[in-house]
């Protein structure tokens, strides 16, 4: 098979939707039709794809293209490409992640907090892209200031100059968004210390570095000693790894010191908020992770944690835990670094399914879908222990735009508590809709080969701008003649050697 590229001439013509416009007949030169993809490839071996829509108003030789589709591939106005029609995966994309990239100076998780609350301005900008390995999408008017949209993976994944494909006819698709650096987030971490938190089934593996860095950090009382000698054992209760976790997740973000603020939240029957007495005489539920609040709060949290979870015991009370964390990010103050109020993240582990309502119903998908809506600054993540409802406890982290972890061992708990205290990210789920209008129903289907009579018609093409069917049967012809003409010297040679 032969691949057909063309070398045509770029012309930017500003913000048409994402996408390019050709010439009936250069389109028809490289086999593509409306709404397929093509790929555009300079002297650099810089690329970029886009959808391609038919306008005779284009000139022959020439390609229509979107500023920003030009911008992210390092192509301008007026450059020579070659453009073929894409190498795409044959896989309609699930999931996608991008990073996102503040460009005037302005705090990444300004940025984040804008698109956590205008998430459909921002599928507006994305809006009938291609995805391939280098997309990146610049966004000006963002309300947070200049943005530009980093492509970062996929399922399917993409690989080499494979470009791939959101179905519009497909449910919905999972799109990701990360900093592209780190940035400053407040935690509030919600506990399930219930009764059946206190089996003792956590195989203890790849904890040994954590645990004797905890034991180097805090310096608590017996009750965190006994804690944390536990784990020399060959399994915990899952209530004591929940501990563990949790201490190694205040102990990531009190190290980095970016002015980040934590709350702790623990339930079973009922709920119950840590608070602390940093010497005023006014307990408070937000734990500072700077200045002089560093080490007393780790010291004094410690104590808690293990404390509290030195037994379980009462019903499941999730969904009051979960109205009572969203609430609680109203407590927090603006960062005292950036003066800017952080994004939030909460973290809900439990090992069981709710069953008590005490008045707001036991089913907590009611009450974190209603403060998703009412707290647009928050990402909601679960994790599942043990026998937990693992399809509820997804559900949620999808109506709170985060994400869902099941951790089988502690090696896998505190990994994912280790990752939550550093990485603040989107995951949201839209209609496939949303992201592209429409492509072609045989998109996905073959090329179709090219025989040799169409590469000389597509030389023919090339070099006098014209179909050159009637020249190209005449070659054709000719060559047929030529090889029966090679036949008959081959056969006279052969009866003169006889002789």
């Amino acid at each position: 098979m032969v691949e057909k590229i063309i070398d045509i001439s770029v012309i930017n013509v500003g913000e048409i939707d994402g996408r390019a416009y050709m010439n009936k007949r250069d389109m028809s030169r490289i086999g593509v039709d409306d709404f397929d993809i093509i790929q555009l490839i300079n002297e650099f071996e810089d690329s970029c794809a886009v959808q391609v829509l038919e306008n005779d108003e284009v000139e022959v030789e020439s390609i229509a293209v979107d500023n920003g589709i030009l911008d992210s591939a390092n192509i301008s106005d007026g450059d020579r490409v070659k453009v073929r029609k894409a190498h795409l995966n044959k896989e309609p994309i699930t999931r996608v992640k991008f990073g996102i990239e503040p460009l005037e100076g302005q705090p990444v998780e300004e940025c984040i907090t804008y698109i956590l609350e205008n998430f459909d301005e921002m599928t507006s900008v994305i809006r009938n892209r291609p995805i391939y390995r280098n997309l990146q999408v610049d966004w000006p008017d963002a309300g947070c200031g200049h943005v530009k949209i980093s492509f970062l993976e996929s399922d399917p994944e993409m690989e080499g100059d494979e470009v791939g494909i959101i179905d519009p006819s497909g449910k919905e698709i999972e799109v990701q968004l990360v900093p592209a650096s780190e940035m400053s987030f407040n935690a509030v971490l919600v506990l399930d210390v219930s009764g059946s938190m206190s089996k003792e089934d956590m195989v203890v593996k790849g904890t040994g570095t954590a645990v004797e860095g905890l034991r180097r950090g805090l310096k608590g009382g017996r009750d965190l000693e006994n804690l944390l000698n536990e784990f020399d054992e060959k399994k915990v209760s899952r209530i004591k790894g929940a501990a563990l976790a949790t201490l190694l997740f205040l102990s990531q973000k009190v190290s980095r010191g970016w002015g980040e603020q934590l709350s702790i939240i623990s339930f079973a029957g009922d709920v119950d908020v840590f608070e602390v007495d940093y010497g005023t005489g006014s307990p408070t539920p937000v734990i500072a992770c700077t200045g002089q609040a560093k080490s007393a709060g780790l010291e004094i949290i410690a104590d808690y944690v293990s404390k509290r979870c030195s037994k379980g015991g009462g019903l499941t009370f999730m969904s009051g835990a979960l109205q009572q964390a969203y609430e609680m990010t109203t407590k927090f103050e603006p960062n005292s670094i950036t003066g800017k109020m952080n994004p939030t993240m909460i973290v809900l582990l439990t090992d069981g399914q709710p069953n008590k309502g005490n008045g707001l119903g036991i089913n907590p998908v009611p009450i974190a879908r209603k403060c998703g809506r009412d707290y647009p600054n928050t990402v909601l993540y679960t994790i599942g222990l043990g026998e937990a409802d693992n399809r509820l406890l997804k559900r949620l982290s999808e109506i709170g735009r985060g994400e869902f972890y099941e951790a089988n061992d502690l090696g896998e708990l505190t990994k994912f508590y280790d990752l939550l205290a550093r990485r603040f990210m989107i995951a949201l789920k839209t209609e496939a809709s949303e992201l592209v209008e429409e492509i072609p129903d045989d998109i996905f289907d073959e090329p179709e080969e090219i025989d040799e009579t169409d590469e000389v018609e597509l030389a023919l093409e090339e070099e006098y701008g014209g179909p050159g069917d009637e020249i190209a049967d005449d070659i054709a012809e000719m060559d047929a003649l030529e090889e029966e003409f090679d036949d008959d010297e081959d056969e006279e040679e052969y009866d003169e050697d006889d002789y």
